[in-house]
């Protein structure tokens, strides 16, 4: 589902692969770059190396890619009281598509979705277009209410808690039926695209997973068929299983003493920023001159970026560089053995280790919009981490989390430690959600803690079981874990079965139908060169040749 911004030990991908709880200043763009590049089999390290070209590059894309132009149209801001419009942005594919063919439509989610639709919807390597091909299906790519361009108002650092009261869940979720009922296409004029007489099938992965499933739930008549990856449909506040997860797959890929000698430096650090003048020391450290000024909770966050890129990389890319980095002894060429370096080189020499990472300082320069360690010469040195998200998807996933979803993700549980004990609840509740709005409690719109305990109830959370819908999740994907696939000890002990079942009949609440992607993160069965990712696929192509055939057309 799609960090937000500012903190790996709290935020969303939303984004399509988004989630979260927070990173920095720019995490939500930044996340989107990083996942496109991983969609598109790009090394998403050049979206740290040369951020600009990156950019050219995508502009690049988008113009030779013949995405269709956006299009908009009226939707209530409230739909208790529908009488004040905002215009909601969407694309359409229609090449693809033959009379009594399905209506697929792809969820944005947490992003401004102009990128899905410049990839997803014209690419031909596409998971999404290949399904239009086989099913003969016209494709839109629907844009969240609060963000891109459909905004009911401005999102900025001066939008007011008040604006934010419709962003939530059973709005947003309210917009697709009133939008599919009047959908309509010029080129086939003849053609009753509606829910009534063609079947409305949703794709969606992490947040827009989570919207796939809820709305085949809540609205049947609408969406006939959802395909729900990487959905963490329950909510909760406490999610440092969230780095469990990362900790699991570390181990699994080999990285085991690199879980060791992060957990002993940690608890170095810890130490360190425990007393005054060794804590401005060790800031200075690893993020150079003014680094200091930043409290605990914030320096820490930022170093969680060694982890950053674990749910769209895992153990490629940044992590697998950090921990091989790590774990080699820089004058010997050695591989640290199964108990780490510390137990014999000490915790001072590991952590002195981790600060000379190279790749650090550039995460938490883009990810923060600062300058620690001046390393752009052109700019003065700056290294504030306590700033406010003024990316308007960080805003507005911001607001999400922090007033229906929770999902904080801080310190994971011992003796698998990989974060530092100032990634704390309280951390993510004051200095995420409170600092980032100033007036939301005293507004009275943004609830003291997130109302995960009434969403549940709203969405019947991991307990839901609505038909004709298909859940998939990556092994090692931390926001499997919240998701109706998750085998966390608190979750409900369920059956995954690959068997499809009869259509519009739900499975028992001891069965689930899905899949579990093995060696996988997040969304991965979305992205075609995945070959592990195929039975997925598979699997979700032949529920739906079982499930259309049962469409029927209503009175």
């Amino acid at each position: 589902m799609r960090f937000s911004h500012q903190l790996l030990g709290g935020t969303a991908f939303a984004t399509l692969l988004g989630l979260g709880a927070s990173f920095g200043m720019g995490w939500s763009t930044l996340q989107q770059d990083l996942e496109m590049a991983g969609m598109m089999g790009i090394d998403p390290e050049t979206v740290f190396a040369d951020r600009a070209g990156f950019k050219a590059a995508m502009k690049h894309h988008a113009e030779k890619s013949g995405a269709p132009e956006a299009e908009f149209t009226e939707i209530p801001i409230d739909h208790e009281n529908p009488d004040a419009k905002y215009k909601n942005r969407f694309w359409v594919n229609d090449s693809k598509y033959k009379s009594g063919g399905p209506v697929f439509l792809f969820d944005g989610g947490e992003a401004n979705a102009q990128r899905y639709a410049d990839f997803y919807l014209v690419n031909e390597t596409s998971f999404f277009v290949q399904l239009l091909e086989e099913f003969h299906g016209m494709g839109i790519v629907w844009e969240h209410r609060y963000y891109g361009e459909s905004n009911p108002f401005p999102v900025n650092l001066d939008t007011p808690a008040e604006h934010f009261q419709y962003l939530n869940n059973e709005q947003a979720l309210a917009d697709i039926p009133y939008f599919a009922k009047n959908f309509k296409r010029e080129n086939f004029p003849d053609d009753d695209l509606t829910p009534k007489s063609t079947p409305w099938v949703m794709i969606g992965g992490s947040y827009p997973g989570m919207r796939a499933a809820f709305t085949r739930d809540q609205y049947p008549e609408t969406i006939f068929a959802s395909f729900a990856a990487c959905a963490p449909v329950q909510a909760q506040i406490d999610m440092s299983v969230y780095y469990e997860q990362v900790y699991r797959g570390l181990v699994a890929y080999g990285y085991g003493n690199c879980t060791k000698d992060v957990r002993a430096a940690y608890k170095y650090i810890d130490s360190k920023l425990r007393r005054g003048e060794s804590a401005a020391e060790i800031k200075k450290l690893f993020l150079g001159d003014t680094a200091q000024n930043n409290t605990n909770g914030d320096f820490t966050q930022a170093l969680i970026w060694t982890w950053a890129t674990w749910q769209s990389q895992g153990p490629d890319g940044g992590v697998g560089q950090f921990c091989n980095w790590l774990e080699t002894d820089p004058k010997t060429n050695k591989t640290a053995p199964a108990e780490g370096w510390a137990p014999t080189k000490g915790a001072k020499a590991v952590v002195e280790r981790f600060a000379a990472w190279p790749g650090l300082v550039p995460r938490v320069n883009a990810a923060f919009e600062t300058n620690c360690k001046g390393e752009n010469p052109d700019e003065p040195t700056m290294c504030n981490l306590g700033k406010r998200v003024a990316d308007p998807s960080g805003i507005a996933w911001t607001w999400q989390y922090c007033s229906e979803w929770g999902y904080f993700q801080y310190q994971n549980w011992p003796p698998h430690e990989i974060l530092s004990d100032f990634q704390t609840d309280r951390y993510i509740q004051t200095s995420l959600c409170y600092r980032q709005f100033p007036d939301g409690l005293k507004s009275g719109y943004l609830p003291r803690r997130p109302k995960a305990r009434q969403t549940n109830k709203a969405t019947g959370g991991w307990h839901m079981r609505p038909s004709n819908t298909y859940w998939s999740g990556g092994q090692y994907d931390p926001w499997r874990s919240l998701s109706p696939l998750s085998q966390e000890w608190f979750a409900p002990k369920v059956d995954i079965i690959t068997e499809i079942p009869e259509c519009n009949k739900p499975t028992s609440p001891r069965e689930i139908f899905g899949y579990i992607v093995p060696n996988a993160q997040h969304c991965y069965d979305f992205r075609s060169y995945f070959k592990a990712g195929e039975k997925s696929r598979q699997l979700w192509r032949a529920a739906l040749h079982k499930w259309l055939p049962c469409f029927k057309k209503q009175e």
